[in-house]
């Protein structure tokens, strides 16, 4: 039984360019150079660092889906990113989108966007490197980014023991119902045995 990989985190952020490639094959056929478009997948990751290009292939996109059966897991966001380039829209934002931050000021998310930096979890674990490119105030912001989601998370866990507390004393006063039902029943049986005896 193959076991299923965990999906890639979202650690890069993806763009997508149709670019003009020689068709080598069509080129001798042809006698001169004949060119085609193809997909190509720009690979950044946060602080932009490092930037890959990579064609856009069959062989990827079943990749972005499903891992590559070895040590790749499935990278959802990509393909969410390249199906929304196809149809022509902005590639979604994996995490907290850094424009909807009451924290950052538009200097800072400018600041942000232009090393790639879109998340507040991007942001939350920005490396050494992508906090200097943030220049300064970056030490501090990605500290607020962190506090902001570390609350933001305690926040959650206080709703959903909320949530749970209400689903817990629903089931109280539904188990004491029915265990008063039950006994309204014992006591009809008893009731009805009773009469049968003394018949």
């Amino acid at each position: 039984m193959v076991e299923m990989m965990m999906e890639e985190k979202a650690g890069f952020h993806v763009e997508f360019e149709q670019r003009p490639v020689e068709d080598r094959e069509q080129s001798i056929k042809q006698g001169m150079p004949i060119y085609k478009d193809v997909e190509v997948a720009i690979l950044t990751m946060p602080g932009a660092s490092l930037v890959v290009d990579k064609f856009v292939t069959d062989e990827l996109l079943y990749e972005w889906r499903h891992g590559d059966n070895k040590r790749k897991p499935p990278s959802p966001h990509a393909f969410r990113a390249y199906e929304a380039w196809k149809e022509g829209l902005e590639a979604p934002v994996e995490g907290t989108d850094l424009r909807n931050w009451p924290g950052v000021t538009p200097a800072q998310l400018k600041t942000c966007q232009g090393i790639h930096v879109r998340s507040l979890e991007d942001l939350a674990e920005a490396n050494a490197d992508t906090i200097r490119k943030m220049g300064m105030g970056g030490v501090s912001l990605v500290k607020k980014a962190k506090s902001y989601l570390k609350s933001a998370g305690n926040n959650k866990a206080s709703e959903e023991i909320g949530s749970m507390q209400v689903k817990l004393d629903s089931l109280v006063e539904t188990i004491a119902k029915k265990d008063a039902q039950i006994d309204e029943l014992m006591e009809e049986l008893d009731g009805s045995k009773r009469k049968r005896k003394v018949a």
